[in-house]
């Protein structure tokens, strides 16, 4: 099945001469062209998903310690400096979150 499948992709994009429309099988009034669907950053992003993963593990953590020290102002106070330290690391880390500054 899936040959066959390959066969007919490598046709149909080939068949037709490059920048050329193909025939239009679409509804009355509607236009539509083939589109071949490429994922291209597939592991980009797995590993911004394990950054994710990673970075709300770690504010269960924090959660968790903020919890068992007794939830006092001290606590808490060292809570959000944490949190925010983490959400620094991983924003930082991600390509598309990090801003773009000129310099």
């Amino acid at each position: 099945m899936l040959p066959a499948m390959l066969i007919s992709l490598a046709l149909t994009t080939t068949a037709v001469p490059p920048g050329e429309y193909v025939e239009n099988h679409a509804g009355v009034g509607k236009f539509a062209q083939p589109t071949i669907r490429r994922f291209e950053r597939r592991e980009e992003d797995r590993d911004r998903r394990a950054a994710w993963d990673s970075y709300t593990k770690e504010l269960d953590l924090l959660w968790t310690a903020y919890r068992t020290a007794g939830s006092t102002p001290a606590a808490w106070r060292k809570y959000l400096t944490d949190a925010n330290e983490a959400k620094r690391r991983y924003v930082w880390a991600d390509p598309y979150l990090v801003p773009i500054v000129e310099e």
